[in-house]
């Protein structure tokens, strides 16, 4: 339809100037009283002309359905819910009910994940130490060396990741490749479903304050967008996520060898890009559920890959979910509303504010244009950050 308009006012506006210039090439040889009774004809085929292209662009316009109160159906958001409490043996631990929850790992090298099976987006991870992480090609050009002649114990650090920067989004951009190589060469997470982090790009970040802030290379929370895809030619809209990344990046120097990274208390929160402003007081909430039991913590007591200075595993993990949570609460509420107001306007939503309730809906576009009630008026900017409690949907009263 927008097609053929354009082509009739283009054979107008052609029209115009093909008669405009006749006009023009005669309008010299004219009297004085025809040359008024030419303007008036002009003027009057303008008029028409912009008469019929206003009425074509009418015709054109979708037809407003006037509504009220009684065409309004809502549906709650039923993304959110009770937490259950589940005991994994070493640990327990928080998550919605139809949540899988997988560990893997012994001792220090325990890794914990929760996630939806519908969609994996939403999940949390933790691992109480990631390691290794190369500081140098050259470093990682010595292990090398070691692997030629014992690849079981040298090679992990042979093949890690180098992260030169040393800081906690560097650590995250190479995740995968870090999960890749520690399933190569350590049998304990070799079929293990590890979690993709494709195409990371940190969008915001903030410090933290853990027990081993002062001796690390970098301690932040870093916010950012991801695709849980298993590689970038996979990703579509429906594997684009956001989430809160934590971790504390300590360098090590052993004697024997060379020297590497280790990050402590490696969490995330994710969830669907855009949408972790909703489901994120249920992710912390998970998140910080993790108690690990004192016959685990017996099990990791005096093992030398901890490091001295670090605080018992429970704490490492209460800190960790606390530099989330903290990271969450001091964001930019400017960042969150451009952000909500792009995602709306890309999947043809506005926001509206239930003056009754105080709660807040995501309703179809068009909605404040027609609809006749009070009850129901546009979101302000300050309401962006606040989570939606469900949709608003148009329903005819005949069929109610």
């Amino acid at each position: 339809m927008r097609h053929k308009l354009y082509h009739i006012i283009q054979l107008c506006l052609s029209k115009i100037n093909s008669f405009a210039k006749g006009i023009f090439y005669r309008y010299k040889n004219l009297s004085l009283r025809h040359r008024w009774l030419a303007r008036g004809i002009i003027i009057a085929v303008l008029l028409a002309i912009a008469a019929l292209i206003y009425l074509i662009i009418q015709l054109n316009q979708p037809k407003v359905i006037y509504f009220s109160d009684s065409n309004i159906k809502i549906s709650e958001d039923t993304q959110k819910t009770d937490l259950v409490e589940q005991d994994e043996g070493s640990y327990s631990i928080k998550v919605p009910q139809d949540w899988k929850v997988a560990t893997t790992g012994q001792g220090v090298n325990l890794v914990v994940y929760a996630y939806n099976p519908d969609d994996s987006r939403f999940q949390i991870f933790i691992q109480l130490q990631s390691k290794p992480l190369m500081r140098t090609y050259d470093e990682r050009n010595i292990y090398q060396r070691y692997a030629n002649t014992d690849s079981a114990k040298y090679g992990v650090y042979a093949y890690a990741p180098v992260i030169r920067l040393g800081t906690t989004e560097s650590f995250y951009d190479v995740f995968n490749d870090y999960t890749d190589n520690i399933q190569s060469y350590l049998p304990e997470y070799a079929d293990f479903h590890f979690p993709k982090l494709t195409s990371f790009a940190k969008q915001v970040s903030s410090a933290n304050k853990t027990t081993l802030t002062t001796s690390a290379k970098d301690d932040t929370t870093v916010r950012a967008t991801f695709s849980n895809a298993a590689n970038t030619a996979e990703i579509t809209d429906n594997t684009r996520a956001e989430g809160l990344f934590t971790g504390t990046v300590v360098s090590y120097s052993p004697s024997d060898v060379s020297g590497y990274y280790v990050v402590y208390g490696t969490a995330f929160i994710t969830a669907p890009e855009d949408s972790l402003i909703a489901y994120e007081p249920t992710l912390i909430e998970a998140i910080k559920s993790i108690k690990l039991k004192d016959e685990f913590l017996q099990t990791i007591s005096g093992d030398t890959n901890w490091d001295e200075h670090a605080p018992d595993a429970n704490t490492e993990v209460q800190e960790a979910a606390d530099s989330i949570a903290k990271a969450w609460d001091s964001r930019s509420s400017d960042y969150d509303t451009t952000r909500q107001k792009y995602a709306d306007n890309k999947l043809g939503y506005e926001r509206v504010c239930d003056t009754e309730t105080g709660q807040l809906y995501r309703a179809f576009k068009g909605f404040v244009a027609a609809y006749t009630g009070s009850r129901y008026p546009a979101f302000t900017d300050q309401e962006y950050t606040t989570p939606i409690s469900g949709y608003i949907s148009y329903i005819s009263t005949d069929n109610k």
